[in-house]
């Protein structure tokens, strides 16, 4: 098995069908319609339902495991294919996976400082939670990832992001509870809750909660890696939605109200890359002002 036969594999499923992704790749359907034989045979399953044309090309269970694998060594590949054509100029790609959070804008000014440095340097951000951007940084599809704290940080070098976040509710503008000004444990645990992935895995307010009269489990009704996704959620009418501030639009015409929690609950960020892992040219400008501008925003805290 070759990196050229995983892009074979990955283009079939990208493109719906042997015979689009044959175009795309430039080779006749029989030829890559061997090729995917070939690699079911070395992989010992199937990874495509045949005979229903009907509905196009189906991966099989084995196939959506193998596909999500194929796909990521093949961007890896690609990555390390530019960076050692890029290694002798600072241009090319930073790949930042985050959590939303406001504290990205230093991220951002990091960002902007090193593009006036070196304009070829590019950034590509993956918006996700925790768990998901450890694994990019872990597999080496990112090459720093802004993660909520506390998170075990034993595998990586990070930088503490300055600032903190507050932790609430948002809600329809028209609900009564925007009354109260702020959300404590026990209202908390009575209202229908879309939560951060994140959240439940570091058990955010679990610890919090116990301020409170009662500790009862939530009424969690969905989960969400994106904030703004489940604001159309709350505003559609479905619960309420456990969020940072500032990660969803509550201005006057949004239809949404941000509540803190009180007791309040800040969170922290840091932004992680792997120990001991080579960083591109790019990624190490970008590191060294986002040191900078770490540093001087400490200065005004």
């Amino acid at each position: 098995m070759d990196i050229q036969t995983l892009r074979d594999f990955v283009a079939v499923v990208q493109e719906e069908g042997i015979s689009a992704a044959a175009d795309v790749l430039r080779i006749s359907q029989p030829t890559l319609s061997r090729r995917i034989r070939e690699l079911e045979k070395q992989l010992g399953v199937l990874l495509f339902t045949r005979g229903n044309r009907a509905h196009g090309i189906e991966l099989t269970a084995e196939g959506v495991v193998f596909y999500r694998r194929a796909r990521e060594i093949v961007e890896l590949a690609d990555r390390a294919r530019e960076e050692v054509h890029r290694r002798a100029r600072v241009e090319g790609p930073v790949h930042i996976a985050a959590a939303q959070s406001n504290v990205m804008e230093v991220v951002g000014r990091a960002a902007t400082r090193t593009r006036m440095l070196h304009p070829g340097v590019t950034f590509r951000l993956h918006d996700d939670y925790g768990a998901n951007n450890a694994e990019r940084l872990d597999n080496g599809l990112a090459d720093f990832a802004v993660l909520v704290q506390p998170v075990d940080m034993g595998h990586y070098d990070h930088l503490p992001l300055p600032g903190g976040e507050a932790m609430g509710v948002v809600m329809r503008a028209d609900d009564p509870l925007t009354a109260r000004g702020s959300i404590t444990p026990d209202v908390l645990q009575e209202l229908p809750l879309m939560v951060p992935r994140g959240s439940l895995d570091r058990r955010d307010i679990s610890g919090w909660s116990m301020q409170g009269t009662n500790a009862k489990p939530y009424d969690v009704i969905g989960t969400m890696n994106l904030s703004y996704n489940a604001s159309r959620f709350v505003r559609a009418g479905f619960g309420y939605e456990l969020c940072l501030e500032g990660t969803v639009d509550t201005s006057p015409d949004s239809g949404l109200a941000f509540l803190p929690l009180e007791p309040e609950l800040h969170v922290r960020l840091s932004i992680a890359w792997r120990r001991g892992r080579t960083l591109s040219a790019p990624a190490e400008a970008f590191l060294g002002e986002l040191r900078k501008v770490v540093a001087g925003s400490s200065s005004l805290l």
